[in-house]
């Protein structure tokens, strides 16, 4: 009973205290709302993943193959250019091979993180997360998530993969296993860092 008391006590000194303060002076009371924080972060959450979304917005097609590369030894600055050649060679043998040109007509992406691709007049789509300080691009097709090295410049869109992933892809789907474009491959992989190849997209919107 004495304990029921108390606690009755002191949660009206702190009512009354509280109340007594905030009258005094509002200025010297932070008021804390976690809902209302919470809903704050969500809001500049959202606003930057938008703001992701519109560098690379818009309706693009394929153009041609591309090859990146970062670093080298004097040899591999040297022989950079020849290999990326080789291998931007070879890559086009397997997309022709491949169709990609006359078979995928559009690859859409909004500026409120949607995506759409039109092949052979089917269209796919789901949701995109863009990351441009990483240039990223994380497409989402039923909850599964495929990661490319993605950035733009102007009205290109360069779309790149790992070159070992592509590369089995490739293979399996195309035949692509010239020697001339293996021995590129593994000239690049031996001398540079971050070798990744893929499409380069043109804006037609």
């Amino acid at each position: 009973m004495i304990f029921m008391k108390l606690r009755v006590v002191l949660f009206s000194v702190f009512v009354v205290l509280g109340f007594s303060c905030f009258a005094q002076d509002v200025d010297t009371i932070t008021y804390f709302d976690p809902d209302e924080v919470f809903v704050v972060s969500e809001d500049i959450e959202e606003a930057n993943r938008l703001a992701a979304c519109q560098i690379v917005a818009g309706v693009w097609q394929y153009d041609k193959p591309y090859v990146h590369a970062d670093g080298a030894s004097v040899m591999g600055k040297l022989g950079k250019p020849i290999a990326k050649s080789k291998i931007k060679k070879g890559l086009d043998k397997a997309y022709k091979k491949m169709k990609i040109k006359k078979r995928w007509s559009t690859f859409t992406l909004t500026d409120d993180g949607e995506w759409k691709m039109k092949v052979l007049g089917l269209s796919f789509g789901g949701s995109y997360v863009y990351d441009p300080e990483q240039q990223e691009l994380t497409l989402r097709w039923h909850g599964l998530p495929l990661k490319s090295h993605t950035h733009r410049d102007g009205k290109k869109l360069y779309i790149a993969f790992d070159m070992d992933r592509l590369l089995v892809v490739l293979s399996f789907m195309s035949g692509i296993s010239s020697s001339e474009t293996l021995k590129s491959l593994s000239f690049l992989s031996q001398n540079f860092r971050n070798v990744i190849v893929g499409f380069e997209m043109k804006a037609i919107q």
